[in-house]
Formats: structure tokens, C-alpha cells, sequence
């Protein structure tokens, strides 16, 4: 008798299993599939060298499973009795397909882990448009204050299943897990118990792999689905598409804590550098000192770590030294360094236009933008709005160059650049003292670079060879 999902997830013994894709988060459910004696074959579309090296980069020994890289068999994976899937591989590919009409449950590496783990681990788990990382990072840092083995990862870095390896290797298990949630995470999760859902924001995203921003609002959605009784959901009160889109599906027998309300409504209000928190399980004003949390996009994260950690029982006590000790998060409006006078900003992590439009709106003016990359359907012109009176110049890099510089056309001068060391070599020769530059791409970055980070670290090689180097051989 053929086993169900909930089955094969709580005991994976003896089960052909395939994990779809090879980086990081296919490494990671692959040894705990393994550590937990299944039979595992590991499928890519990268060439087999490239794959292995990844894997075993990642921590896994190769002679463990089974790889079978250069292409994904759809009649290997139809024949598995489960599929772990890597977030990146679309649904739409030809083999997952396969898989789901012969009956192949499909699932993500964050449900293989929480059924590794006890049941008592509190999950935050955050979604949303932009802001979704620094939210979780900020609620990491709250829980870990409470916490010091809180587990904080999920689509931010850290696969889940590292937490469940950590267990079986002798760690106590963590009494709270962060967790950000991509939509595409959520596509596979049915399982996962949530003791808090936070939801940053909404605008429209990945059209390059959704129909229309209704079936990526009905992505995100589905974070509610896994709200266990208990626990909670929080929105952005001030965002009109949360508003709109959202509160029809919310669980009505769910607790609620929203924030940025209305000083006169429950929840979470910002004032200033204070968060004022007023619900019935909870009255107390914290305050945001923090240099790393500037800017009322970054109040807004800080006041949804809050609502999640109220939601999911971390300690009133723990809420105010999280948020001091939060520490910033790398390619997320990132001080590169300051050169001749010239400030230089990695905002990699801006791979959408609204993400880009934020990290912009933090300067008033002389504004050196670089901006490209692969892109995902949305309109710039959200951004070219926002460029007016503050852009001096935009340079433009990757795949998508030529629909920025239409969209910039007549506004502020496009200079066509191509790739990021180019834009980087001419802005230096031209940003005067007192003047940005700001990386903040507005589209994803896999037509040049492995991922936003391998960019975001590209652009500080950069300010280093022609920011600071540059100024310093001038000196």
C-alpha cells in the first residue's frame, strides 16, 4: 500500500525519493533525506561537474546518492515516490510535470525539514513583496535574544533542513524558527505548522513566472493556510494591496496583530523612531535607535518582526534588545564605502522595481543609479517617477538595459553600459563630492551573476578598483 505525503515526511525510510535541483537547498535535503535512509537520486539541467562541485561545496558526499545531471529525466522523477523540489525550479518544467500527472507528490525542502523537527518549534514564518529579509532578520534577532539556538533562514540563506541536520547531530532543538518564505516556497508547503504569518507588503513580482499579479497575490496567500490554532497573522496596515488582496483570505478563528495602524486601532503603530504596540495580550513602546534601521520602509520591518514575535511567544522582554542588536543586512541598502567624497550603496537585493523604488526614495538628490539585469515584466515606470529631481544619471546593465533606457528616455541621461564593472569603471570617473552611487538593479540577476549576493560582492570589488582605488591613486 502506497504511503501518504504526511507518512513519507514523518518516516522517509526505504523510499525512492528524487530531490529537483542541485545548489544549496537540493544539498541540504539531500543529506537529511539520506541521514534519515532514504534512497535519493539528485536530478539537474547543469552540466555534471558543475553540479558535483556544487554539492559537494554544499556538504554533501556524492557517493551518498544517485546524480544524474545535463537534464532532468522526466520519467526518473515520475517513477520516485516523492519529489523534493529547489524553489527555483518552476512548476511549469517538463518533468515536474510528469511527476504530477502520475500521481508524484510534489514538496519543498521547508516541509521535508519541519518534519524532522519536534513539533514544540515556534515558526515565524514572513512572505511578502520587499522588505521580506530584513523582516526576518530583524525577528531572528528578537528571537534569538530569547533563544540563542533560534533558527533564521529559509529563502534569506540558510536551507531549513540545516536546522533538522543540527538535531540529528546532537543539538537541542530551537525553541522559535524564522523562517522567510518566497512564493514559490509556499507553492509546496501543506505541512509546515506556523505559529505567526507576517505579510511585508504586496506589488506585483515574478510576472515572468506567473500569469498575472492575482496568481502571485494567490502564492502568497496561501501563508494563512498554515496557520496552526494558536497562533496568528499580521499585515501592513498601510498597504493598500495587503488591504485589498489579503484580507479576504485571512482565517477568521486567527489571532490578529497588524502594524503600521492608526494610533486609534489595535495593533502596531509607528511614531517617529517608536513603535507603539496596543493589543490586548500586549501594551509596551519600543524604541529604534538602531543606525541600521533607517528610513520608514525599515520602521515597517521592524514593527512586523515585532508583530511576529508577539504572535509566535517570544517574550515581551526580548523585543527591544532584538532591535538594537540587529546588525544590518548585506545587499540590502548597504554602505559599501565613501571614496573622494562619493558615498557607494549595494542595494542588490532590490531585484524588483517597488524594491528598487524604496532603496532610492532613502536619498533626495545626486544619485548615480545603476539598474539591470534579467527582468521580470513590471513597468519601470514607478521608478522613473521616483528618479525625477534625484537621479543624476543611470547606467545600465544586463539583459533588460534596453526597456530601462525606453523608459528612461527624456528623463535623466541613460548611459548603456552593459555589464556592472563597466557602469562602475564610468561612474567613478564622473560622481563628484557629496553624490551616491546606488546599485539597485530592479530585476533578478542570473543573466550575469550566480545570485544577487555573487553581484552585490561584484559591485564592492568594484568600488574597491575604481571607487576608493581610483581616488586614492588621484591623491
Amino acid at each position: 500500500m502506497a504511503r501518504t505525503v504526511a507518512q513519507l515526511l514523518q518516516d522517509p525510510r526505504g523510499a525512492r525519493v528524487v530531490v529537483v535541483g542541485g545548489a544549496k537547498t537540493g544539498a541540504a535535503a539531500a543529506r537529511l533525506l539520506v541521514h534519515r535512509g532514504a534512497t535519493v537520486t539528485l536530478v539537474d539541467d547543469a552540466p555534471a561537474d558543475k553540479v558535483t562541485e556544487g554539492l559537494v561545496k554544499h556538504g554533501l558526499d556524492v557517493g551518498t546518492v544517485t546524480v544524474r545531471a545535463g537534464g532532468i529525466d522526466p520519467a526518473m522523477v515520475a517513477e520516485a515516490e516523492l519529489a523534493v523540489l529547489s524553489p527555483g525550479v518552476p512548476r511549469a518544467h517538463a518533468a515536474l510535470q510528469a511527476a504530477q500527472a502520475a500521481g508524484v507528490p510534489l514538496v519543498g525542502e521547508i516541509e521535508l525539514a519541519a518534519a524532522a523537527l519536534p513539533s514544540t518549534v515556534s515558526v515565524i514564518a514572513v512572505t511578502g513583496t520587499n522588505g521580506k529579509s530584513t523582516t526576518t532578520t530583524m525577528a531572528g534577532a528578537i528571537a534569538q535574544v530569547a533563544d540563542a539556538g533560534a533558527f533564521v533562514g529559509g529563502n534569506l540563506g540558510t536551507p531549513y533542513c540545516q536546522a533538522a541536520l543540527a538535531v540529528a547531530a546532537g543539538a537541542p532543538a530551537p525553541r522559535f524558527a524564522v523562517l522567510e518564505l518566497s512564493s514559490y516556497q509556499l507553492e509546496t508547503l501543506h505541512h509546515l505548522s506556523v505559529r505567526a504569518a507576517v505579510v511585508t507588503n504586496l506589488s506585483p513580482d515574478h510576472l515572468d513566472r506567473y500569469a498575472d499579479a492575482a496568481a502571485y497575490y494567490a502564492a502568497k496567500a496561501r501563508i494563512f493556510s498554515l496557520v496552526a490554532a494558536g497562533g496568528g497573522v499580521s499585515l501592513n496596515a498601510a498597504d493598500a494591496e495587503s488591504r485589498t488582496r489579503l484580507v479576504p483570505s485571512l482565517p477568521s478563528d486567527r489571532a490578529r496583530c497588524d502594524f503600521d495602524v492608526p494610533n486609534d486601532l489595535e495593533g502596531i503603530t509607528i511614531t517617529g523612531d517608536r513603535l507603539l504596540v496596543h493589543v490586548q495580550a500586549a501594551r509596551c513602546e519600543l524604541t529604534l535607535g538602531n543606525p541600521h534601521i533607517v528610513g520608514h520602509h525599515n520602521r515597517q520591518n521592524a514593527a512586523a518582526a515585532v508583530a511576529g514575535a508577539l504572535l509566535a511567544g517570544v517574550p515581551m522582554a526580548a523585543w527591544q534588545a532584538g532591535l538594537d542588536a540587529y546588525a544590518g543586512i548585506a545587499h540590502r541598502l548597504e554602505r559599501v564605502g565613501e571614496a573622494g567624497g562619493v558615498t557607494w550603496y549595494n542595494d542588490s537585493k532590490a531585484t524588483n522595481v517597488d524594491a528598487a523604488v524604496t532603496g532610492l526614495r532613502s536619498f533626495s538628490r545626486g544619485v548615480h543609479l545603476i539598474a539591470g539585469g534579467l527582468g521580470k515584466g513590471a513597468p519601470y515606470a514607478p521608478l522613473v517617477e521616483t528618479a525625477r529631481g534625484r537621479v543624476r544619471a543611470v547606467y545600465t546593465i544586463g539583459k533588460d538595459a534596453p526597456a530601462i533606457e525606453a523608459a528612461f528616455a527624456g528623463v535623466v541621461p541613460v548611459i548603456a553600459c552593459g555589464t556592472l564593472d563597466v557602469a562602475c569603471e564610468r561612474v567613478a570617473a564622473v560622481a563628484v563630492p557629496g553624490e551616491v552611487v546606488l546599485l539597485a538593479p530592479a530585476c533578478a540577476s542570473f543573466d550575469q551573476f550566480k545570485d544577487y549576493a555573487h553581484r552585490g560582492e561584484s559591485f564592492r570589488a568594484c568600488f574597491e578598483s575604481y571607487g576608493a582605488g581610483r581616488r586614492q591613486g588621484e591623491g
